[in-house]
């Protein structure tokens, strides 16, 4: 984290327009103004690193970028044929209603918490605070995607739809 500051400082002093070679998505999201998403030498996506976390435009992207990474669901309720789901961990509330998810394993980290559950045969990764408290293993729950959130992908090109 130290030596991503530094950089960025020096970035910024300097002025000059540079680039920035990482396969560490988080250097790249931390000190990139653009950025390119690279898959097996073709470019995927182009953009701010807000606009290629918020709206990947393929499935390889929405996996890559993000920690974890987006969840991509083909038997998702209400999902649509020919299509995959995307939903980001930290856009899955738990509550009363939605999808019923069996929970697998719950890791704390600090704040936050990482719930690894499925949904039928599917895994889905659900981030919360800390203080929402943590479902037992093998306990079910349920979880609702947000709809202003969702992301949908070809399931055949993983192209965003």
């Amino acid at each position: 984290a130290q030596t991503r500051l530094e950089i960025q400082n020096l970035h910024r002093e300097i002025g000059v327009t540079s680039l920035f070679v990482t396969h560490d998505q988080v250097e790249a999201m931390t000190l990139a103004q653009r950025m390119i998403v690279m898959n097996g030498g073709r470019m995927e996506q182009f953009g701010t690193p807000e606009e290629v976390y918020t709206r990947p435009a393929s499935t390889f992207v929405a996996g890559f970028i993000g920690s974890p990474p987006m969840n991509l669901l083909q038997h998702a309720p209400g999902g649509r044929e020919g299509l995959l789901l995307g939903i980001r961990p930290e856009h899955i509330d738990i509550g009363e209603e939605g999808w019923s998810l069996t929970v697998h394993a719950v890791e704390l980290l600090g704040g936050e918490r990482l719930i690894h559950a499925r949904l039928g045969e599917e895994p889905v990764v659900i981030r919360t605070h800390e203080d929402q408290g943590a479902p037992a293993t093998g306990s079910q729950i349920r979880a609702k995607p947000r709809e202003d959130r969702l992301h949908w992908f070809d399931a055949t090109t993983g192209l965003r739809r």
